[in-house]
């Protein structure tokens, strides 16, 4: 068990998991990183799962319960991401996005929430997109995935807020700096989110008092359209 509080970032890879890792580290969190492909520190502790796989992720959260304790703080950062015209998109492309962006994140929240609650509350923070308020051409899967979590996450905040576990979800509307987006749509970095001011933001979230939660946050940078 660790005696700092616990956060556990599920889907911690790219930059701005890399930047979760660090601002939680500074915070003065334990950090337990949850991805397919690990990147092992000094500061962080990683497991290895899909959490696409209910059986691998649950199986994943059981060990970080066991070996480290209940979380003050779980992320679910995790995504697939497809554009893909509608009649092209196979069955299993939905499904595929659908179980790492919506099942996924039901996986980690019933896996983790009543060890939170036991423990006297926390914060969990998911991951949203503009495709979670809008589904342009081409988002049929995405938009789905996206729309369902942010379902998800409300039904949660109004369920488990009352008993002291604030429940965000975070429309990131934007490409983030450094990420595989921007590389793949090239886009300028003046017009991209910073990995760190989206790392800070969430944080904001975690420290916020009881008296004021806020339930949804949307980021975007200066010049986004919206």
């Amino acid at each position: 068990m660790t005696l700092k509080p616990l956060a556990v970032v599920a889907g911690a890879g790219g930059a701005f998991g890399s930047a979760l890792l660090s601002g939680l580290d500074k915070a003065g969190y334990q950090v337990a990183a949850i991805a397919r492909n690990p990147a092992p520190s000094d500061t962080t502790i990683w497991y290895k799962a899909d959490l696409s796989v209910p059986e691998e992720a649950a199986e994943c959260y059981r060990q970080t319960l066991e070996q480290l304790g209940a979380p003050s703080v779980l992320i679910y950062n995790a995504h697939r991401f497809l554009i893909k015209p509608f009649e092209e998109t196979s069955v299993q492309e939905f499904e595929d996005v659908w179980r790492t962006d919506t099942l996924g994140a039901f996986v980690a929240a019933q896996s983790l929430l009543p060890a939170m609650v036991a423990h006297g509350g926390g914060t969990v923070i998911f991951s949203g997109a503009t495709a979670a308020i809008r589904g342009s051409a081409n988002f049929a899967a995405f938009a789905s995935a996206k729309f369902a979590l942010r379902g998800l996450s409300q039904s949660l905040a109004r369920e488990y807020g009352k008993i002291g576990v604030h429940i965000a979800h975070v429309i990131i509307d934007g490409i983030i700096d450094g990420g595989h987006a921007q590389a793949k749509f090239e886009v300028p970095q003046e017009n991209c989110i910073s990995p760190v001011a989206l790392s800070d933001a969430y944080l904001s979230l975690i420290n916020q008092p009881r008296s004021a939660w806020t339930h949804e946050m949307d980021l975007r940078p200066f010049n986004g359209t919206f």
